[in-house]
């Protein structure tokens, strides 16, 4: 296993646990928690105002982390407070986050809040999904379910929000109440657990000649799309 492979392998089975990130103000020790989908939320819009610099970030996102510190200290903080609570009840107590924010302006320098926040900002679903080859399905798959809708009568209605296309459906794929899926289960598994989600799309074999996919293992050699698969197999 190359050594890369190890260290996503490590990152995937953090998150998969849940394991926070723990640092220490004195003889005080705070664990940086995954966030939900609701606390996401609540981030989302206090990292709006922050008004970060893309362009900066892909540069050199310590320095970036570092300016918005200097220029919005007490956002910042907030932020990594929330970010420092694992209960709804907490997340969403404006007395206890402001407290703990407050304390945290006090006691940790714009280099230390700079380095949380920055590890707050990492988000590896993305990295997981190119790893795993998950994103190479997506167009396949979207190929396909597009040609099953073209040749059926039925007719779907709402995904127009998050409401339908995540919520809804984990509650329905999993039995899920919308507090877990909102409160209960990290945003970073729900999310990889519905994109690496198994699905089967029934064809018969008139479906997958028009879609040109292969059947019995073999590969039509006539199909430009399949040149990758045919260099492949010869080692090129």
């Amino acid at each position: 296993m190359e050594e890369n492979d190890r260290y996503i392998d490590m990152d995937m089975a953090d998150t998969i646990i849940d394991r926070p990130l723990g640092f220490s103000i004195g003889n005080r020790h705070y664990d940086i928690y995954p966030v939900t989908l609701g606390k996401s939320m609540l981030i989302q819009r206090l990292t709006a105002n922050l008004e970060l610099d893309s362009g900066n970030i892909k540069i050199n996102p310590y320095m970036e982390m570092l300016r918005v510190c200097e220029e919005k200290k007490s956002d910042v903080c907030r932020i990594l407070s929330i970010h420092t609570f694992n209960r709804k009840d907490d997340v969403l107590d404006n007395t206890k986050v402001g407290y703990r924010a407050r304390m945290f302006e006090h006691k940790l320098s714009n280099e230390e809040i700079a380095k949380l926040f920055l590890v707050t900002l990492s988000d590896n679903v993305e990295r997981f999904i190119k790893y795993l080859g998950i994103d190479s399905e997506r167009p396949e798959r979207e190929r396909i379910t597009s040609f099953k809708r073209s040749k059926s009568y039925s007719v779907s209605f709402g995904g127009k929000s998050i409401y339908g296309t995540l919520i809804d459906y984990a509650c329905q794929r999993y039995g899920w109440t919308m507090d877990y899926v909102v409160w209960g289960i990290s945003y970073a598994n729900l999310k990889m657990l519905i994109s690496d989600a198994v699905t089967t799309i029934e064809l018969s074999k008139e479906d997958a000649k028009a879609l040109r996919i292969s059947q019995g293992g073999t590969i039509d050699a006539d199909d430009p799309r399949n040149i990758d698969k045919i260099r492949s197999m010869f080692g090129d």
